[in-house]
């Protein structure tokens, strides 16, 4: 049997293959064939619909939302399958059963088991199509999630549902996180481009559509398609609402309103915007799980983690990790990490398909120090140094380059001492290397 490294490394064989022959400048549409994930899925016997499932897609909160209904579940009773992307630093963190990774053994042996089936999928498939690699991560968590009996699946989509492996599932209900724009090169170049390849996780069948509160013009598409298909819409703003009452590094204390209930909460997740994320899965929560309790959602959210969104890692100096890839997800970083009131240095590394401009505009005349870096993950793209370093010299003279990212963690630290507070911010590549960095070279425990 193989290590786990050339297990994984075999999950992205097909893909490899395909990418000499995908004429470029393709959006996912055109590129992408989620049928093949299908194929495979009910060819190793597994159902699309049971256990029953959602579905969360969206910008910006999809990964933090799913751990939140994820432990909601939980408490509420239900063994909860929870699939998420892309992982921090171990691939077993993309499937979890009650919180649980799945055991990198186990991952290796159900890689082994699948692999049969890919590569007779592969073999009959034309040289610029692929079998997604997350199809495959999904049908091998499918399969540790059968066996292990589970009786709820909550799965994050990749970046949209439209032409996304994972939404080839029957989900009973659909999640909208916040759209904005991203991914314009893969999905279109409108906000509504983007809008209509996420918001097709919402299928014909489904019990409800719970979304945050959108802009307008995504509002009145999301509306227009939930009334074709006759899906139940739950938005925010209009049928539920979040109230924050106080938030900082320990998380927030909102106020939460339907026609089922008006109560308060706390989410021990950092971030104002963590409070909304709760809200959105309490709105949901209440539906799959009729009469459910104040106190149970409470012990849902108290149970919730998600490493890598305004995580805070103890000791001198403090470091803040945040995922924020563009300038509204950086103005929630902004407002937490300001309100300590200690001196910022701040790594900031967004690749260029993201908004990276905005965050350097948000985030760095807030900082001591800047430094733009790269991460690791050699498959991603960054903005030219110079380029860079142009734009955030127009909001801090006190901002530096390098593309060697252990430098850059090195320097803050530094900088920082006993006095400062470090913050790394982006791409979660390079929150990746910020954990392992942490947990190496500092001695620190960073949660799971």
């Amino acid at each position: 049997m193989v290590d786990a490294y050339n297990a994984i490394k075999s999950i992205y064989h097909s893909y490899v293959l395909a990418q000499p022959n995908i004429a470029p400048g393709l959006l996912d549409i055109y590129k992408r064939h989620p049928g093949y994930s299908r194929q495979l899925l009910l060819e190793l016997g597994l159902s699309l619909s049971q256990p029953p499932s959602v579905l969360i897609t969206g910008s910006k909160g999809k990964g933090s939302t799913s751990t939140i209904i994820a432990s909601i579940m939980q408490a509420a009773g239900f063994k909860t399958g929870l699939f998420t992307g892309p992982h921090l630093v171990d691939f077993c963190e993309r499937v979890r059963i009650n919180w649980q990774k799945i055991p990198e053994a186990q991952l290796i042996r159900l890689v082994d088991k699948v692999m049969h089936n890919v590569d007779k999928i592969q073999g009959s498939i034309p040289e610029d199509h692929y079998l997604g690699p997350v199809g495959t991560v999904l049908a091998i968590a499918l399969l540790w999630f059968k066996e292990e009996n589970t009786d709820f699946h909550v799965l994050e989509c990749g970046r949209g549902a439209m032409s996304d492996d994972v939404n080839v599932m029957a989900n009973r209900w659909s999640v909208l996180t916040p759209i904005m724009f991203e991914h314009q090169d893969y999905l279109g170049p409108t906000l509504l481009d983007i809008a209509a390849n996420k918001i097709a996780v919402v299928k014909s069948g489904q019990e409800l559509c719970v979304s945050y509160r959108q802009p307008p013009e995504v509002t009145v598409l999301l509306k227009s398609l939930c009334r074709a298909v006759k899906v139940p819409l739950k938005l925010g703003g209009e049928d539920f609402s979040v109230g924050v009452a106080s938030t900082g590094l320990e998380g927030s204390t909102f106020k939460y309103q339907s026609l089922l209930r008006k109560s308060q909460f706390h989410i021990p997740l950092a971030g104002r915007f963590q409070a909304f994320n709760a809200g959105v899965a309490i709105a949901l929560a209440e539906e799959v799980v009729p009469g459910i309790s104040d106190d149970v959602l409470q012990a849902g959210l108290d149970s919730a983690r998600w490493p890598g969104r305004c995580q805070l890692v103890a000791g001198l100096p403090p470091i803040i990790l945040d995922g924020a890839i563009n300038a509204e997800s950086a103005e929630y970083l902004r407002e937490l990490v300001t309100a300590g009131q200690k001196p910022l240095y701040i790594v900031l590394g967004v690749p260029a398909d993201k908004d990276w401009q905005g965050v350097i505009r948000t985030l760095a005349p807030e900082g001591e120090i800047v430094w733009l870096t790269n991460a690791s993950n050699n498959s991603l793209v960054f903005p030219p140094g110079d380029e860079a370093l142009a734009e955030g010299k127009k909001y801090n003279s006190n901002i530096r380059t390098t593309q060697d990212v252990a430098d850059a963690f090195d320097e803050a630290i530094a900088a920082a001492g006993t006095g400062g507070a470090v913050v790394v911010a982006g791409t979660m590549s390079l929150l990746r290397d910020a954990k392992i960095y942490i947990q190496s070279k500092l001695g620190r425990e960073c949660d799971e």
